[in-house]
Order: structure tokens, then sequence, then C-alpha cells
């Protein structure tokens, strides 16, 4: 594998002023992972233990926690006897992530759309409507999450729930809320499968979650291009002529 190195001074930089969390392996792994966002540490550069530990004043024992977490989770690659370094994820790698979770998630709205109860369907309408009008980023999240958690749950097998949390802790899917755009992309989506969920509209509610699942691809994509983490789009072909 072929290595790069990373900039100590951006290591430092980015670790100046942060909010302190009372885990310090969740803390290690955010400021790792904004690394990685952020290129302080690019693609295929060895993560130092050590650079890190010192940076956030912590001992190395939590960022090891941490490394192996985001190993798991595909933002490290873990190589015996070498260490730990930056996974490199290409678009293709973030479009087929999606697609693999838009089907298993068209799947449990299939089952949900039949199972949810009028008091889960008016809980989804308060939460859609909370959503929209709470300025606090961490709850709208929390609330959002809630809201396709309630879907998830009327529509689970243990099987379909076990890929589904699996799938969205990797990478790929942190990534997505890291995006400016995800908000009006979530709002737009939920209005979308509330209204067939309470229009009893099987096929319309499995289509909706399988399109919304894939338009986090095209934002998670066109946010890490604005960021340098992906290289930009390639130049349109010109149109054939008639």
């Amino acid at each position: 594998m072929t290595t790069r190195d990373a900039d100590p001074s951006a290591i430092r930089l980015l670790a100046s002023g942060r909010r302190r969390y009372g885990n310090l392996k969740d803390e290690a792994a955010s400021f790792i992972r904004e690394a990685i966002v952020s290129r302080a540490l690019p693609p295929r550069s060895k993560i130092d233990q050590d650079e890190v530990a010192d940076a956030l004043g912590i001992s190395r024992a939590p960022v090891r926690e941490a490394l192996i977490e985001l190993a798991q989770k595909g933002f490290v690659d873990a190589v015996p006897r070498r260490g730990a370094f930056v996974a490199e994820v290409t678009v293709e790698d973030i479009e087929d992530h999606y697609e693999v979770v838009a089907l298993v998630s068209g799947m449990t709205t299939r089952r949900a759309v039949r199972k949810l109860t009028p008091l889960e369907t008016e809980e989804l309408a308060r939460l859609h409507r909370e959503i929209a009008t709470t300025e606090d980023e961490a709850r709208r999240r929390s609330l959002d999450r809630r809201f396709f958690q309630i879907i998830a749950t009327a529509g689970k097998s243990p099987r379909l729930d076990a890929i589904l949390e699996f799938l969205g802790g990797v990478l790929q899917g942190s990534f997505y809320y890291d995006a400016p755009a995800w908000v009006d992309n979530e709002a737009k989506y939920r209005e979308r499968l509330l209204d067939a969920i309470q229009a009893d509209d099987v096929v319309t509610a499995a289509r909706t979650s399988e399109e919304h699942v894939r338009s986090c691809a095209a934002v998670t994509i066109e946010h890490l291009r604005s960021r340098g983490y992906l290289p930009p789009a390639p130049p349109a072909l010109p149109a054939a002529s008639p």
C-alpha cells in the first residue's frame, strides 16, 4: 500500500479550541474523523497515535480504542505491524454503500407501512413538525434519526435491523451529516414519506425510501468534493449532434 505523510501542524491546528467530550475514546474518534474529512489526515496517510494524543492532551489508550472502532467502520485501515492508515474512499464506494442501504431501507419501509399504528403515524407527523422548527443542530439530527427509526422498528426483522445499524455507522453514512445540504434533503424526503404512509401507499413509500437513500449519496459526494476529499466531477460530455 502506497502511503502519504500527514502534516503535524494541521493536526495541532485542528485540535485547538475543540469541545471536550466526557468519553475520551469518543473525543479521539470524533477528532480523527474530522481530521480525515478536512484532509489534515489525507487518504493513505499514517495516523500517529502519539501525535493525536498529544494534540488532544490525552493518553494513547483512548486513541488506540478510537482507531479500533474507526477501522470497524471503514475510516481506517489497520495494517498488522505497520499501524493505522486513513482509508481511501472513492465515489464508487459511496454509491455502492448507499445503493445497498437503499434496497434494505425499501424492504423495511414496505413492511412498516402495513404495521405502523395510528399513534406511531401521528408521532412521525409530530417529529416532522418539530424538526422543522428547532434551531438546535444536534436535536434536529436526533429527531430526524428518531423519525426513521420508528419506521425501521415497525418494519423490522432481526437481520434487516443488524444490517441497517451497521451501515448507518460506517464512514460514508457519517459523512452525510457533515454536509450542510442534509437538512433540506431530509425535510423533502420526510414529507414525501410521511404523505405516503398517511395515505397507506406501500409502493410510493418504499420507492420514496429508496430515492431518499440514493439522494444521500449525491449529497455526500458533493460535500466531499467541496471539501477537496474527492476529486471534482468529470466534465459533462458534449451533447450528440442531431
